[in-house]
């Protein structure tokens, strides 16, 4: 073999060693990530609402308008203060709601800031007390919420605070992390639902990007069991399978 053909051999075996250290270095962090079957934009709401229904005789603002905390909503004629009042009930205003007890009014307000949704309390509408009058989701409060579908040694590999890549629409990247699993059984996998927490969801500047109900894709990084991990797991696995252990 003349030193040509050992040169170009030895290139050859140099380059199979280097994509296989490539493709090993691929699988075993694909091997320590698992990405979500659907996940979305979520933010926390408050409903607006109270034992005291009426008739709505002023409305101060519409759906999607930006309210701060103690803005008005709308205000009540209520039939039911006015008896309590005539029943000498002493009802008080609060941090939620302005009352008239010589009107027989009562005056919603916003107690977080936020945007108003589901706006049900429009001028001339008549609604009863117990039910939600109107849904305000709170600034600031985006989240992920994002589901898996695990093996059992994945999932036991998941834990609160593991970094998580979310992937917006546009193929930008933030990063968060994980703030609660629960978890429920379907034929053997861990159905894992994982709330994950980001303060890049709440940049202005990412505000079409981020709003409710916005599909994203999560990727949770997996606890690192070491390189061996997976070789064991699986000889077990496979030992489990034809009875032996």
């Amino acid at each position: 073999m003349t030193w040509t053909n050992r040169l170009r051999l030895s290139a050859g075996l140099l380059a199979v060693i280097a994509l296989v250290a490539a493709l090993t270095v691929v699988f075993n962090q694909r091997q320590h990530q698992a990405q979500s079957l659907t996940a979305t934009v979520s933010t926390n709401s408050y409903d607006v609402g109270a034992g005291y229904g009426g008739t709505v005789v002023k409305q101060y603002v519409e759906e999607n308008d930006i309210v701060a905390v103690g803005d008005k909503l709308f205000t009540m004629q209520s039939p039911a203060l006015s008896q309590d009042v005539a029943n000498k009930v002493k009802v008080t205003s609060t941090e939620a709601y302005n009352v008239s007890t010589k009107k027989g009014t009562i005056t919603y307000k916003a107690t977080v800031a936020g945007q108003v949704e589901q706006l049900g309390a429009r001028l001339g509408t008549t609604l009863t007390g117990g039910q939600p009058f109107a849904k305000i989701t709170v600034t600031g409060s985006q989240f992920v919420q994002a589901q898996f579908l695990l093996t059992p040694r994945d999932y036991e590999r998941v834990q609160v605070g593991a970094a998580v890549s979310i992937l917006l629409p546009d193929n930008d990247k933030v990063e968060g992390t994980v703030s609660t699993i629960k978890v429920s059984t379907q034929q053997g996998n861990a159905a894992a639902d994982i709330r994950v927490d980001s303060p890049d969801l709440a940049d202005p500047d990412l505000s079409t990007l981020t709003r409710t109900g916005t599909p994203v894709v999560a990727t949770v990084q997996l606890r690192d069991d070491g390189p061996l991990a997976g070789t064991h797991d699986a000889a077990f696995a496979f030992l489990r399978q034809i009875g032996l252990q």
